[in-house]
């Protein structure tokens, strides 16, 4: 079977301080959780409970207004003690509730009753994915009502791209799950298809995992109704972005050229969004918890965890173990996302969202980082200031898009951030391979004009 790939460019990514891919655990409760009411840049939802309020486990704590914004839940029942300000985002301040355990589970331990889908319509699945609060898991956290809408506004076809790629080892919680609620990630796909108004379901996985892309395309076969929906499967490369948008529509153009069902529109979504639709259609529950991988150079052990949503980082590193013997929480970095393209965190006390798949924890200073692999030196300051291109090229030649991140970033470090017109994806292979570890895509991406590049 052919497998399809960007062009060009790109790397393969290989850290040792990843988690493996095997099984994951369920994490111990949090004693407290601190639950954002705005994910990454969405819209504020408006709070309808106060402090000192007895909360249950996932009660509606706040409700959606408008565009951008979901429906809030607690992940946890107790008491909400007060509301603090957290910033979701650099520049971004949200409020959030803490609310400190207590009190009986009504959904932990209990069995679950699943409800019959299949006669409901598309707007009947919507609101309940409104209701549910689910949103796009492995993106910036859009809800998938603002989503489908966006891509009902014309009458061409979608096609729904279920985004099974796994290009980089930090990706141990996304294989996790499509190995442990394979089945569920399938019928979540068909409930996605009739909402979103999709015709065909296409799975794209990585080549290496074809044994995973069967058993999802099989699964999903069983449970539709003949003739509504096509199905097909597409084997994609691993080299890093590859699960990029950028990479993925090309891989999509490639493969509807050759006769593949890929028709209209594209709606790209990952396993943990399909897993989410389900629960909220079939079980009727909110987001929370999910599967996230944790692991660095500063932690005893690496693990996949199911964490609850609202869970303090400092919780994470406590299931792996604490930080290593030369390690100190004081001296410790938490990146959010992968090491390559995440956030850095604030501090440990940040909490697990909605879209939060890895942690990587490491143990810096500003003049150094240590660890033997570590591709975040210009995310968290570790890059030394003197430091200069040496002219060897290497940055271009693993740029997907074609680019010379040598030259935009040497423009931008003489001011000149308004001459940079790049449409850089800003996966961070330029600076993953810099042998000066140069910040060449956080200076392009993030920089804003009349920016200097070295105090990104």
């Amino acid at each position: 079977m052919k497998v399809y790939s960007f062009s060009r460019g790109g790397l393969r990514f290989e850290d040792d301080f990843a988690p493996g891919r095997v099984k994951s655990w369920l994490a111990f409760l949090p004693e407290m959780v601190i639950v954002p009411l705005a994910v990454e840049a969405g819209s504020r939802s408006i709070p309808v409970v106060s402090e000192g309020r007895d909360i249950e486990e996932g009660m509606l704590i706040a409700r959606r207004q408008g565009s951008g914004s979901a429906n809030v839940h607690s992940p946890i029942p107790g008491k909400l003690v007060k509301t603090i300000k957290w910033a979701a985002a650099p520049g971004f301040l949200s409020d959030a509730f803490v609310i400190k355990l207590g009190g009986s589970f009504n959904r932990l331990g209990k069995p679950e009753v699943k409800h019959e889908w299949t006669d409901l319509n598309w707007f009947e699945l919507r609101s309940l994915l409104d209701e549910y609060g689910v949103i796009e898991m492995d993106g910036l956290g859009r809800p998938l009502c603002d989503i489908f809408s966006k891509n009902n506004m014309t009458d061409a076809p979608i096609t729904l791209i279920v985004r099974c790629v796994f290009d980089e080892p930090w990706l141990a919680a996304e294989y996790c799950l499509c190995k442990e609620r394979t089945e569920a990630v399938a019928e979540g796909c068909l409930i996605t298809a009739r909402a979103a108004g999709a015709s065909s379901v296409v799975f794209a996985v990585s080549a290496a995992e074809r044994e995973l892309g069967r058993a999802l395309l099989e699964a999903a076969k069983r449970n539709a109704a003949s003739g509504q929906i096509t199905f097909a499967e597409v084997l994609t490369g691993s080299r890093y972005p590859q699960r990029s948008d950028y990479a993925m529509k090309a891989v999509m153009t490639r493969y509807a050229k050759r006769g593949g069902p890929v028709k209209g529109g594209l709606l790209t979504l990952g396993p943990a969004t399909m897993a989410a639709v389900y629960d909220a259609v079939v079980f009727r529950v909110p987001v929370l918890e999910r599967h996230v991988a944790v692991g660095g150079p500063a932690l005893k052990h690496r693990a996949v965890v199911k964490a609850r949503i609202g869970s303090r980082l400092r919780d994470l590193v406590a299931e792996c173990g604490g930080f290593t013997g030369k390690t100190e929480e004081e001296s410790a970095v938490a990146t959010i996302g992968s090491p390559l393209m995440g956030r850095a965190a604030a501090s440990l006390d940040e909490p697990v969202l909605k879209t939060s798949r890895s942690v990587f924890v490491s143990a810096a200073k500003r003049r150094g980082v240590s660890g033997k692999k570590n591709f975040l030196l210009s995310k968290i300051g570790g890059f030394l200031p003197e430091a200069s291109c040496i002219n060897c090229g290497e940055c271009r030649s693993v740029c997907p898009l074609r680019l010379d991140p040598e030259d935009l970033y040497k423009t931008i470090s003489c001011g000149r951030r308004g001459m940079v017109n790049s449409n850089c994806i800003g996966c961070g292979c330029c600076e993953a391979v810099c042998p000066s570890k140069l910040p060449l895509c956080t200076a392009i991406v993030r920089t804003p004009p009349g920016g200097d590049a070295r105090a990104v």
